[in-house]
This record gives C-alpha cells, sequence and structure tokens, in this order.
C-alpha cells in the first residue's frame, strides 16, 4: 500500500497546485480544474480509486495540451 504522502487528493487546491508545479506548470484555477478532470479519466482508465504522484505525473506529461 502507498503511503499518504505519495497519493494525490484531487479535492485539495495545495495537492493539485503541487503536481502542477512539479510538472512546469502554472497554478491557476483552470489548470486545477483540468487536473481534476484528467485524474478521473486517469482513474477509469487505469481501474484506480486513488492516484500516486507519478501516475498523475505521467498524466500531466501525456496530456500537456490540456494546461497553460
Amino acid at each position: 500500500m502507498a503511503a499518504d504522502k505519495d497519493l494525490v487528493n484531487f479535492s485539495e487546491d495545495h495537492e493539485l497546485n503541487y503536481c502542477l508545479r512539479s510538472a512546469g506548470k502554472r497554478q491557476t484555477k483552470a489548470n486545477r480544474d483540468a487536473l481534476v478532470t484528467l485524474g478521473r479519466q486517469v482513474k477509469h482508465d487505469l481501474g484506480k480509486r486513488v492516484l500516486s504522484q507519478t501516475d498523475v505525473s505521467s498524466a500531466i506529461k501525456g496530456n500537456e495540451d490540456l494546461f497553460e
């Protein structure tokens, strides 16, 4: 089981901002909203209930056109 610090809580803006900042993206409401939507899709595609930092980082890199 992954440690809590390695998982992303999509209802916490500071966690979304961390993911965006780590990927070199702006920490805007539009980017956070896009990340939440992307997170839902990735959870569905991977069949997971929660995503790790690595899952989210890979998703952002694979969908850079969604972000400012």
